[in-house]
């Protein structure tokens, strides 16, 4: 049975790499423990665990992974996959709300999740968007990729996308991929999103950040799993 652990945010969480079993109907049951939360799938000899959260970025699964580590639900042969996702999305804490909690180990507190993605119907939103461009900290891709190389060390077999490419400066992602080269990290260079269009797969609601499910179920079975096979990994 191959063990695969999943981040990401909803370019992940929409299908949890369903289509990794090809043509098969796979069955997701939600877990929550008193630490992190997660989607399970077992078919074909492949069990799933994904880790990702919709609508949040790449230190949310930092915290995701560490918890997962920490309990002793990943182990060192794990194949990880990771979808890298805005860097200009932070987690905060509110440790007010009763929604999406997830135990920090080291203060062993609580704290609830948000971010600017928290909503137009939100009466804080405005205020939210104006203090998070003020004060948004300009280190997250350095915290990212050194993180990633972290990963890399407990995990060998670690394999990073990209959700969309529109959440990149100028020739940011060029340079994340550069240091993956420099460190050994495996990566898939076209993102979910970008291959989902290249290939006509469109989604009509959401077309500028989400492909369809016949995107996510194309780059799943053409690109990644032709990725993992190529690697040897499945």
């Amino acid at each position: 049975m191959k063990r695969i652990i999943s981040f990401g945010c909803s370019l992940t969480s929409y299908h949890n790499w369903k289509y990794l079993v090809r043509n098969t109907p796979v069955t997701t049951i939600k877990r929550r423990c008193e630490m992190w939360g997660y989607d399970e799938w077992t078919k074909d000899e492949i069990n799933m665990f994904d880790y990702s959260i919709a609508g949040n970025g790449n230190d949310l699964q930092h915290i995701q992974y560490v918890n997962a580590e920490y309990t002793g639900n990943i182990l060192k042969d794990d194949i990880i996959l990771w979808q890298i996702s805005c860097p200009r999305r932070i987690a905060g804490v509110n440790q007010n709300k009763n929604d999406n909690i997830i135990k920090n180990i080291f203060t062993n507190k609580y704290m609830s999740l948000c971010n600017y993605s928290i909503g137009m119907g939100n009466p804080y939103y405005n205020e939210y968007l104006r203090r998070l461009k003020e004060y948004f900290p300009q280190t997250t891709t350095y915290n990212t990729v050194w993180q990633l190389n972290g990963v890399k060390r407990n995990n060998n077999k670690l394999l990073v996308m990209f959700g969309w490419d529109s959440c990149f400066e100028n020739e940011e992602k060029y340079r994340i991929m550069e240091f993956f080269k420099k460190h050994g990290i495996d990566y898939i260079e076209e993102s979910i999103l970008q291959w989902s269009q290249r290939h006509n797969f469109h989604n009509e609601k959401d077309e500028d950040i989400h492909p369809s499910q016949e995107g996510f179920k194309s780059f799943t079975e053409d690109c990644l799993l032709s990725k993992l096979k190529e690697l040897k990994w499945l």
